[in-house]
């Protein structure tokens, strides 16, 4: 459940500060489409990287009428807002009623913040779901797979970044700035047409929500009934506590990186497979030492077992190892990357 506080400021919408998991999915489900997403989210690069048959799932699921500019996937907070779960942290509670949702799919929106190139996209993806059993099925499965994907990343920093933020967020708005400063930065596209709507018209039973998601890679802006979804990546300030938290998951990885041992056993493994005890032996450490190491490197998603007769033994994962050095780049020389 959100976070509810009035905007002390004067008069004006009601301001909803929560996390949201049909939010963090909109995010991921979108990076396919923008090779900039990827560099400024290394969580995701990573996870594309490591999956490249999912990123082509998603980048083909849509046909070219419903197809949004820059795969965007707003169906799934018009539906998580139609049923009741749009300030779900659960995935649980969308996951596992999703295909219900989308059998009722609400088909008639304004969604004035979208061009009508992507309204009409959208309104064809909730008719799809709403009436094709099939579609609805895959449709499932996919976003599953997605969150699937995403889960480690979810369980070891996101959700304490979103609860961070939302936290942080709350008390500002509790202690009456207004909503805008709570939003930070909003993005631009019709916001002030929206905006004026929202805190002009008399009687309208609105809301400003403010939604930091652990994916996002920027802000965005949904319009749905009733509210004014403004989405911001969580902790996503430039200095403070802010970047620290946005920080953490790339120094997390960072760190299976900071020991010579398991620099040098990465290095051993990219030119030939190798299993834990020949790695102990080849470094002269004891083998819990050597499945630490491992762990570790595994962890960071730099290892993983080989396929058919290397099953059994580990394997670098050349794609999440330069996607790491690239996101290091992109974190200190950003003009260079």
């Amino acid at each position: 459940m959100p976070l509810i506080a009035e905007d002390a400021a004067g008069p004006g919408p009601r301001v909803l500060v929560g996390g949201s998991v049909a939010v963090e999915l909109d995010w991921a489900l979108g990076v396919p489409f923008r090779p900039p997403s990827k560099r400024d989210h290394p969580v995701l690069e990573m996870v594309y990287a490591e999956s490249p048959a999912l990123a082509k799932r998603v980048e083909s699921f849509w046909g070219p009428d419903e197809a949004t500019s820059w795969g965007s996937s707003i169906e799934l907070q018009v539906m998580a807002h139609h049923a009741g779960m749009l300030f779900s942290l659960q995935p649980e509670d969308l996951l596992g009623h999703l295909d219900q949702i989308c059998a009722t799919a609400p088909t008639a929106l304004r969604l004035a913040s979208e061009p009508e190139a992507d309204r009409a996209a959208l309104l064809a993806r909730l008719r799809k779901l709403r009436t094709s059993a099939s579609v609805r099925r895959r449709y499932v499965r996919l976003v599953t797979d997605v969150w699937s994907a995403l889960a480690p990343y979810w369980a070891a920093e996101g959700r304490a970044a979103v609860e961070a933020s939302v936290a942080w967020r709350a008390r500002l708005a509790q202690k009456g700035a207004p909503w805008r400063d709570v939003a930070g930065k909003v993005p631009e596209c019709c916001t002030e047409n929206l905006v004026h709507e929202l805190e002009g018209a008399p009687g309208l039973d609105g809301a400003v929500a403010i939604v930091p998601a652990f994916f996002a890679s920027g802000g965005s802006l949904v319009d749905l009934p009733g509210i004014l979804l403004i989405g911001q990546r969580a902790g996503g300030a430039l200095e403070g506590p802010g970047a620290r938290t946005r920080m953490e998951p790339l120094a997390r990885r960072l760190k299976a990186l900071s020991d010579p041992t398991r620099l040098a056993m990465l290095e051993a493994l990219t030119v030939a497979p190798l299993g834990v005890s020949e790695l102990a032996q080849r470094f002269r450490v004891a083998q819990p030492t050597a499945s630490n190491h491992v762990k570790l490197l595994r962890e960071a998603r730099l290892v993983s077992n080989g396929a058919g007769p290397d099953r059994n033994k580990l394997v670098v994962q050349e794609g999440a190892v330069a996607a790491l050095l690239e996101s290091l780049g992109g974190a200190v020389l950003p003009g260079r990357h």
